[in-house]
């Protein structure tokens, strides 16, 4: 994710910025804080599918200002990282097998699931 911002208005500055902190957080989780010397920054290695909270603060030499008022927003999805849990045979015929699964777990779904497919081969005889 790349962010760009303003700078801060000269009359809120109290100082010349030398910087600014952007802060970042999962919903209910640690907050990453990372620094920059400009007004864009790019976020990496978030999570997909994943809602987060970013804020922007500037930085002058007798601190951190305070933070911006935060965006919220939430990473494109990506391939499950997960696969279906408890594979099981639930019924046979000659002609055909019915299979049961446990879903991807949430963690690991990295979006909306829309389908499933079923691989088969037939073993030698």
């Amino acid at each position: 994710i790349t962010l760009q911002w303003r700078e801060v208005p000269c009359i809120e500055r109290n100082g010349d910025i030398i910087g600014y902190t952007v802060r970042y957080s999962i919903s209910g989780s640690n907050i990453t804080l990372r620094n920059y010397s400009d007004t864009v920054a790019t976020l990496v290695e978030l999570t997909p599918f994943t809602n987060y909270s970013i804020e922007v603060a500037a930085v002058n030499i007798n601190g951190t200002g305070p933070f911006s008022t935060p965006v919220y927003l939430r990473t494109d999805g990506d391939t499950p990282s997960g696969t279906p849990q408890e594979i099981t045979i639930v019924d046979t015929t000659s002609t055909e097998i019915t299979l049961q699964w446990r879903e991807v777990p949430c963690i690991e779904r990295n979006g909306d699931i829309i389908g499933y497919t079923v691989r088969y081969s037939i073993s030698g005889s």
